[in-house]
């Protein structure tokens, strides 16, 4: 009877543990919703083969690619944060101002969603004179609905140096995802005019949801987390979700500005 009773109490044990797991778990999950690479995660998650994390030798050393890696010799690191990452402060931006060209930050989960530290960061980098980008996660219906979140991440962040396009989560209800991609990007550029407007996904989502609409940009944004550099044209490659940044002293995303562009042409 006692050892029963100590079997249930252990079990229950376990199942709390397990529970407190799980709850944990979601919750981190919760957090990070929204933010750019999250609809990549999930797919890594469901296809656990197309998982190859960069090489350690390539995190914390110079910003350019490690040969010893098997990268190639060439192309800036650039860094994406979201409200994950807390507000900006004067001394980060100041690092972050010497050590990369720009930056990109997320501007919005959908059209209702404002990330939390938007004004904040796009206020602080725009007085250091520091270019950035900005994205949204995409969640429009439909076409008119792409259009609408286009318009809010615009008016949301007016200064910033380009827009991108974060589509990685099939939302559309009516229409296609071709069409709903396209107006999105044809909005944008109404308002953004001589700005560059970007598509970010990862390759297959892209290929069944966007391949297309992918055209109508003006460059490519690619998630890849492999050891080797993605042979698809791209303008940008996000090679890992955990680069020690020494500016923010956390694990941030990280990119690789591809050969066939220099971060002029991102910010002029």
């Amino acid at each position: 009877m006692v050892s029963s009773l100590k079997k249930g109490l252990v079990t229950a044990g376990i199942l709390g543990v397990s529970t407190l797991a799980i709850t944990s778990t979601s919750h981190a999950a919760e957090q990070h919703k929204g933010t750019m690479g999250s609809g990549y995660q999930e797919y890594l998650q469901k296809h656990p083969e197309k998982a190859q994390k960069p090489d350690s030798n390539d995190q914390n050393g110079s910003p350019f690619r490690s040969a010893e890696s098997g990268q190639t010799a060439s192309g800036e690191r650039v860094l994406d944060i979201s409200e994950w990452q807390g507000q900006l402060t004067q001394a980060q931006v100041n690092q972050l101002k010497k050590n990369y060209d720009f930056i990109i930050i997320r501007g919005q989960y959908g059209s209702e969603y404002v990330d939390k530290t938007l004004e904040h960061n796009s206020a602080l980098l725009d007085q250091a004179g520091m270019k950035f980008g900005v994205y949204s996660y995409s969640m429009y219906e439909n076409a008119q609905d792409a259009r609408y979140e286009a318009q809010t991440l615009y008016n949301r962040a007016p200064k910033a140096s380009f827009y991108v396009n974060d589509f990685e989560q099939n939302s559309v209800t009516s229409g296609t995802t071709d069409e709903a991609t396209s107006a999105w990007y044809d909005e944008m550029k109404s308002l953004a005019g001589n700005k560059k407007v970007l598509f970010y996904s990862y390759e297959n989502f892209m290929l069944q949801n966007a391949a297309n609409s992918v055209g109508d940009y003006d460059g490519y944004w690619m998630a890849s987390y492999t050891n080797q550099e993605p042979s698809r044209e791209k303008v940008l490659w996000q090679y890992t979700d955990s680069y020690y940044s020494p500016e923010l002293q956390q694990n941030v995303d990280a990119n690789y500005l591809d050969s066939n562009v220099n971060a002029q042409w991102f910010t002029s």
